[in-house]
């Protein structure tokens, strides 16, 4: 009995090390500390917002509120954030806002047919517990232990750094024709690869609900919702064109606006002076840093005009 335990220990002691310092490591990585401090921003949430945006990474990379001081201006976006979690952060931090604040809704390519499996992990950090439908203790205490364990791929993500995250990215501004007509081809197969998210109809009334439902929320706060879809290269949008995609695009957006008669929808998808022009983007579908400026600016001058915004 003693040689087996002796065996077994010389098993299992080795391998509850190896993932210790694992763990460690994943907690310490440069996607840990840095790459994740998107959600970090919710610890500094600012009362009186009078302009906000939640959504995806195209609404974290598309919105830069700077330019702006005269505004009490936040940006909710989370990456890979749907519908359903939208509606989740505006509820939490419904109490921040002045009457009246205009909130930007992004209605992005792939949350129109699709039911994305929403990684969750990250809204440990974020909302609290009666906000969190999908809240589980599981998940909690891997998150808070051992957080190598609560989330896909781990050891591609500790191998991530400065120079290779999305972070890195977006800080460059240099991209060629070449450059976003591949990245266009991964993008679309990211939008719309067949991992059994595609619900065709089922998925389209499924958002068309989880968008009613934030558009609801902020009503019944005096919020002004505001639909927006951020600019998009045309490279990507040739493709999509291709698959007879922007019928169904736009048919999302039309339900909407007769559903809510006299909700605003500024779409900049394919807006010629965005998407054509690669200096505004650092891939295929996201804005850099010149180009959030850029659009930025516009959208508040939108809501100007449309006397949304003083």
């Amino acid at each position: 009995m003693r040689q087996f335990l002796i065996k077994i220990s010389a098993i299992t002691i080795p391998f509850i090390v190896l993932l210790l310092v694992l763990n460690y490591a994943f907690s310490k990585s440069y996607w840990w500390t840095v790459y994740y401090t998107e959600q970090e921003k919710f610890s500094h949430v600012p009362q009186h917002i009078q302009l906000a945006n939640v959504g995806s990474s195209h609404g974290v990379y598309a919105f830069d509120y700077s330019d702006f001081p005269e505004y009490t201006a936040f940006n909710m976006a989370v990456s890979w954030q749907h519908h359903r979690y939208n509606y989740q952060i505006i509820k939490q931090y419904a109490d921040y806002f002045s009457e009246n604040a205009v909130m930007l809704i992004p209605i992005s390519y792939f949350d129109i047919t699709r039911i994305d499996e929403e990684p969750l992990y990250k809204y440990y950090k974020i909302l609290k517990k009666e906000n969190f439908p999908d809240w589980n203790i599981k998940d909690y205490f891997l998150f808070k232990a051992f957080p190598f364990f609560s989330t896909k791929q781990p050891w591609k993500k500790i191998l991530i750094n400065e120079s290779n995250s999305v972070i890195a990215a977006h800080e460059r501004t240099i991209v060629t024709e070449q450059s976003v007509t591949t990245d266009a081809k991964v993008m679309y197969e990211i939008f719309t690869k067949d991992n059994g998210a595609e619900k065709g109809e089922e998925g389209f009334q499924y958002n068309i609900a989880a968008v009613s439902k934030i558009i609801d929320l902020c009503y019944s706060r005096k919020i002004i919702p505001v639909l927006v879809s951020t600019p998009q290269t045309d490279k990507l949008n040739d493709l999509h064109t291709k698959a007879d995609f922007f019928g169904k695009f736009y048919r999302f957006t039309d339900v909407l606006k007769e559903k809510y008669p006299g909700l605003i929808y500024l779409d900049y998808s394919q807006n010629a002076e965005y998407s054509s022009d690669y200096s505004l983007f650092f891939d295929s579908t996201h804005l850099n840093p010149k180009g959030a400026k850029k659009f930025t600016a516009q959208i508040v001058q939108d809501l100007k005009d449309a006397g949304l915004l003083e």
